[in-house]
């Protein structure tokens, strides 16, 4: 009789251990998914007319790329909390990555790029191309995949 007790508590506590668990990681889950969608947002925000690249870029709007480079900072800065931590590693890697192509495009770098006021959008190769590629790289972090528990 004591056996039967003593499983029988044992069963009880691994059922509330997996309750518990599951409710931990749905609660995670839940608060990645809302961080996620914030980070997705606030890049996007700091990234309106720039991407993707405009059919027609203005001289005046090259800064935005640079001026970017905050706003995208404190977002990955205020998301990477969720990630565990060898993608905060691979989320500091692609904002520095960004960071430092985005530094370099000026309006000269612009030409290369192919967007100038009145002319047609640009192929996708050269800076134009790695500037997408930084973006869609750091906008892979929000995916779901990435909220697995530390």
């Amino acid at each position: 009789m004591t056996v039967l007790i003593v499983s029988f508590t044992l069963l009880l506590a691994s059922i509330a251990g997996c309750i518990s668990w599951h409710k931990k990681r749905v609660k995670h889950e839940k608060r990645f998914r809302e961080a996620a969608d914030v980070f997705r947002e606030k890049v996007l925000d700091e990234l309106k007319g720039l991407y993707p690249i405009p059919r027609f870029l203005e001289a005046e709007e090259i800064d935005k790329f640079s001026d970017s480079i905050p706003g995208i900072e404190s977002a990955s800065s205020e998301f990477s909390h969720y990630l565990p931590s060898e993608s905060k590693d691979a989320l500091d890697a692609a904002l520095k990555k960004y960071c430092e192509h985005t530094n370099t495009i000026t309006w000269s770098a612009c030409v290369m790029f192919k967007v100038l006021p009145g002319r047609s959008k640009p192929e996708d190769e050269g800076p134009k191309e790695i500037f997408r590629q930084n973006v869609v790289a750091l906008l892979s972090f929000a995916k779901e995949e990435n909220s697995q528990a530390h």
